[in-house]
């Protein structure tokens, strides 16, 4: 996986680097996202499709792919097709629709820890469409709930994921992995992932494949679908991550005062018309301590941390706009 680069202007050389270090280890909340497989092949012989642990069937029966796995779930090689993983050992495998009938699948996992309300966080996972599949589509997303979603059809396709694919071009690649990603603003608890097309017949997009292939134990009919490995699924927070991607980010200009302070500091903002203004403060090695949320004039905040030399960001609307460094002492 790619490491992106930091270049932000008119700050300290410590910062950059702090930023740089931050990005190569920022943590994933998704357990097992690239679909290891824990067991020994040796003692596999029949997948019952919740095999790559902690992840679990929410709705249909999704497909695992893996080496140790069955002739039909095998990689490189499957009864449908196959490849390598984008990364990891294993990948998923859902349908997103179907010709004959209301057809989707979904797969969920419980996060590593629940979500912070009004922190940023920045979801990926990366699709292949299946080489047997007629019809490509351009919907695919992730939800994030607070509990387990309720396992309806009808309740799945009713509710709005967080990250949804949003490009112009469907997604017909079989021989290479395309990326889904997105950013959004917890509105905290949320514990629960879950993978799918969250979008009814009506409202989901798709593309006649010429080339797919049906073998020849099933149908004609029910090859008439769009079907997609999944794999490299992650959720982080977007945090001082991000700020390494804006053109300027200008220092100093909303400084805490006193800097440095005992944890109780304050910022004065100007007025951004309403918009959602949060300050971040990252301890040196990149986890979040804590975030505020920011008013228009002066706002005094107070973070309960131990004394040390603290970064922070400040965000507009989610977008990184300010970041700096604040020494907070013992008295």
């Amino acid at each position: 996986m790619d490491r992106k680069g930091c270049y932000i202007i008119r700050i300290s050389s410590w910062v950059i680097a702090l930023c740089v270090c931050f990005n190569a280890n920022a943590q994933n909340l998704v357990p097992n996202g690239t679909f290891n497989y824990s067991d020994t092949c040796q003692m596999h012989s029949l997948s019952n499709s919740e095999e790559f642990e902690p992840w679990f069937n929410l709705y249909g029966s999704p497909d695992e792919f893996h080496p140790c796995f069955p002739e039909d779930e095998s990689i490189p090689q499957s009864s449908g097709g196959g490849g390598m993983p984008y990364s990891g050992e294993g990948y998923l495998g859902l349908y997103t629709y179907w010709t004959y009938a209301i057809q989707r699948e979904y797969k969920s996992v419980e996060l590593t820890e629940p979500l912070v309300a009004g922190v940023g966080y920045h979801a990926k996972f990366h699709v292949s469409r299946m080489d047997s599949c007629w019809f490509a589509t351009r919907n695919i997303g992730m939800l994030l709930s607070v509990a387990i979603p309720e396992a309806s059809l009808s309740h799945l396709l009713s509710v709005e994921p967080q990250v949804s694919y949003d490009g112009n071009d469907f997604l017909i690649d079989k021989d290479g992995w395309m990326t889904v990603e997105g950013s959004f603003i917890a509105n905290g608890g949320e514990r629960y992932l879950t993978l799918g097309n969250f979008d009814d017949d009506a409202n989901t997009d798709t593309l006649f494949v010429p080339g797919g292939g049906v073998p020849p134990a099933h149908s004609e009919v029910f090859w008439s679908s769009s079907y997609y490995y999944v794999d490299g699924v992650s959720l982080v927070p977007d945090s001082v991550l991000g700020l390494a991607e804006v053109d300027e980010v200008v220092a100093g200009e909303l400084s805490p005062r006193p800097n440095p302070n005992n944890g109780t500091f304050s910022i004065d903002l100007p007025d951004l018309n309403g918009a959602l203004t949060e300050m971040r403060l990252f301890d040196v090695s990149g986890k979040l301590v804590g975030s505020r949320r920011l008013y228009a004039g002066v706002n005094t905040l107070r973070f309960n941390t131990a004394p040390g030399l603290y970064l922070y960001g400040i965000t507009v609307n989610g977008a990184p706009k300010w970041t700096g460094k604040v020494a907070i002492s013992s008295d």
